[in-house]
């Protein structure tokens, strides 16, 4: 092998290694995430409102993301100092993700958590859109594979018995889910070239910040009852680190490196994942289409990195204890 084909395929392994790590770290992120509703059950249980777990949320979260971009967030990939106008977009991008929380969590208190579930969850198809109308192309096969494989296992998962039994508030809450959708789609894909100038870590800072000032100011002008308690604050801290600080710079590292549309698709996994852990942790029981649902999703974020087959999955699952592998793909 020459010199020249030596230094060609070193570039290769450089350039394949962060886009097969990316993949991992989009997985972990989404793991951590979907604990999130799970622990809230707890703080919800001790008496604390939607509006307090909120607030504190973010409140809790804020200065954990600026500790890990001091300590973590130099020397790193597109980091650097943010200026006035990286403030003006966070703002704007900020707000989104505050309204997409706010639009979640008001369809989840109107109808059921499947149907909500399984509502704003079109938001990757939302991103698939607005990249096919952003770059004038047609969606790549793969990605639309995935989607539609992935889809058909969270509806197995969370809709097992069908829509029968959805309450009669369902189209008003429905729309709220789907705003949410929207606007967490706009934030996110909109987002990302955000998060290849300032970094990933300086994002994630500043768009929990931004989210958790539109939050306090909503809650000042709302004024709607918190029912904060000391119990209820243990939990909460809890998601604000596990299932907020840590899987946000994990998931804007991922799409720092494989962009927005895939992330999203990696993350429709999320909702199945909280199934799981519910069956796991709270002795939910998980019937055999929801089994057959989460066995479909996963194979659904198989297909996105392999070829649809078992032997691609099992590279997919055995590729976070692969050492130095490469991508090959």
């Amino acid at each position: 092998m020459t010199t020249q084909s030596k230094t060609e395929l070193a570039k290769t392994e450089l350039v394949a290694k962060p886009v097969s790590s990316a993949l991992t770290i989009v997985l972990l992120a989404t793991v951590a995430l979907a604990m999130k509703g799970l622990l809230a059950k707890f703080v919800y249980a001790t008496g604390m409102t939607v509006d307090g777990l909120l607030l504190l949320r973010f409140l809790i979260a804020m200065p954990f993301f600026w500790l890990g971009v001091a300590l973590f967030g130099k020397n790193r990939p597109g980091e650097r100092k943010m200026k006035p106008v990286d403030l003006a977009w966070g703002g704007l991008y900020g707000g989104l993700f505050f309204l997409a929380a706010l639009f979640d969590f008001t369809a989840v208190s109107l109808i059921d958590v499947t149907v909500s579930r399984i509502v704003l969850f079109t938001f990757p198809a939302i991103v698939m859109i607005f990249e096919a109308l952003h770059k004038r192309r047609f969606p790549p096969l793969r990605q639309i594979a995935c989607f539609v494989v992935t889809y058909v296992g969270l509806m197995l998962v969370l809709a097992p018995d069908g829509f029968g039994m959805v309450s009669g508030s369902l189209w008003i809450g429905a729309a709220w889910a789907f705003g949410s959708a929207l606007t967490y789609a706009i934030y996110l894909y909109f987002g990302q070239r955000m998060i290849s100038v300032i970094g990933s870590m300086h994002f994630a800072a500043l768009i929990n910040t931004m989210a958790g000032v539109c939050m306090l100011v909503y809650a000042l002008i709302t004024q709607n009852p918190l029912n904060l308690n000391p119990v209820g604050i243990m939990w909460t801290a809890g998601i604000s680190i596990f299932c907020t600080v840590i899987p946000f710079f994990l998931l804007y590292e991922g799409i720092r490196r494989m962009g927005a549309t895939q992330a999203s698709l990696i993350s429709l996994s999320g909702p199945a994942l909280t199934f799981f852990a519910a069956w796991l942790f709270l002795g939910e029981v998980l019937t055999i289409p929801q089994f057959i649902g989460f066995v479909v999703v996963t194979a659904g974020v198989a297909s996105l990195k392999n070829s649809f087959t078992l032997a691609g999955l099992g590279r997919l699952l055995a590729r976070p204890f692969a050492s130095g592998g490469r991508s090959g793909e």
